[in-house]
């Protein structure tokens, strides 16, 4: 009988009843990486999303992870002579979704990049362990597999991991206390002002030495992310981007060749609709050019890892907004 079934209290905190539900959301706080156990059977290979992956002994190079008794694919993997444990990269979660979908041989669509002495590994992984059955047993609805690791491979990606329920990247925060005061200087408002003014300040200049303005290489950029924008539409952008509304630059970029305007079936003049030229097309992909230059600048002073995760959130931000200029992407 284990402390649930007694239903007692331990260290004075009371079991509330339907604990297996209610657990998952204090155990939600501790974060782990995203990992997937494979192995290669006879009919083919057999990949589980694990619930639990630990290090039992780094001198005796013991690991052990755990999953669903009855998930598809661990019957295989409990008797494996040989299995592999691979931590997702940060950009794997649809491979997560799908293993832990239990469809198919778990693996999805993960392509192996090699397979050694027999265990597939993955492309694409944050890092992967090549281990050797010790044991396995069953505890209650668990399974729970030993290994000892044989060969190994960090690969340099950032990890997938699991904390409060969705996925995230893990960033260091250089010792910063979490909810610390706020300064004007740590506070998010500046933060964001102060990095958009870098970004800007880089493109402006990109901008300039190719001969535009900067309501000029906005109404550029905007078409050739998502060309047909109606005047309307591409005045709103300008207008949230605090750009003045006058378009005289539209008249000046059609006249150059870069855009051309299309009238509205209506004849009303805000629905006119723009799109970029052969000739347009090619400086805004000298724009978007520059703008990977700007965002391999970030990543070298932030690192990969931190990269990933300010643009994972942003992304996130980004998508909550209701409306706004979120619409011009």
């Amino acid at each position: 009988m284990n402390k649930y079934e007694a239903g007692g209290r331990e260290d004075g905190l009371p079991l509330a009843a339907g604990v297996p539900s209610d657990l998952r959301d204090p155990l939600a706080c501790f974060p782990a990486g995203v990992v997937l156990a494979t192995c290669e059977q006879d009919e083919g290979r057999i990949g589980v999303l694990v619930r639990s992956f630990a290090v039992l002994s780094p001198a005796s190079a013991l690991v052990a992870w755990t999953s669903d008794l009855n998930a598809p694919g661990a019957s295989a993997l409990r008797y494996a002579t040989r299995w592999a444990a691979h931590v997702l990269g940060y950009n794997q979660a649809d491979l997560a979704t799908q293993s832990a979908s239990g469809q198919g041989d778990g693996m999805g669509d993960a392509r192996v990049k090699t397979a050694v002495d027999g265990v597939p590994v993955l492309e694409g992984c944050a890092a992967s362990l090549s281990c050797r059955h010790v044991t396995s047993f069953v505890c209650e609805n668990s399974l729970i597999v030993v290994g000892r690791v044989v060969g190994f491979a960090r690969h340099g990606v950032p990890p997938l991991i699991r904390h409060d329920g969705a996925e995230a990247v893990a960033i260091d925060i250089g010792g910063h206390t979490p909810g610390q005061q706020s300064t004007t200087a740590t506070s998010l408002a500046y933060l964001l002002g102060s990095a958009f003014f870098y970004l800007y300040g880089k493109m402006r200049d990109v901008g300039g030495r190719l001969g535009f303005d900067n309501i000029e290489m906005f109404v550029l950029t905007a078409l050739g992310e998502r060309g047909g924008r109606t005047r309307q539409e591409i005045e709103t952008l300008l207008a949230y981007s605090a750009h003045p509304t006058g378009l005289d630059a539209m008249d000046d970029l059609e006249a150059s060749g870069l855009i051309v305007s299309r009238e509205a079936a209506n004849s009303v003049v805000s629905d006119t609709t723009f799109f970029l030229t052969p000739a347009g097309t090619e400086i805004f992909e000298r724009f978007r050019q520059a703008g990977q230059h700007v965002q391999s600048d970030m990543e070298d002073l932030l690192g990969l890892p931190e990269a990933v995760a300010l643009r994972a959130l942003l992304s996130r931000f980004a998508g909550k907004i209701d409306g706004g200029p979120v619409a011009w992407l």
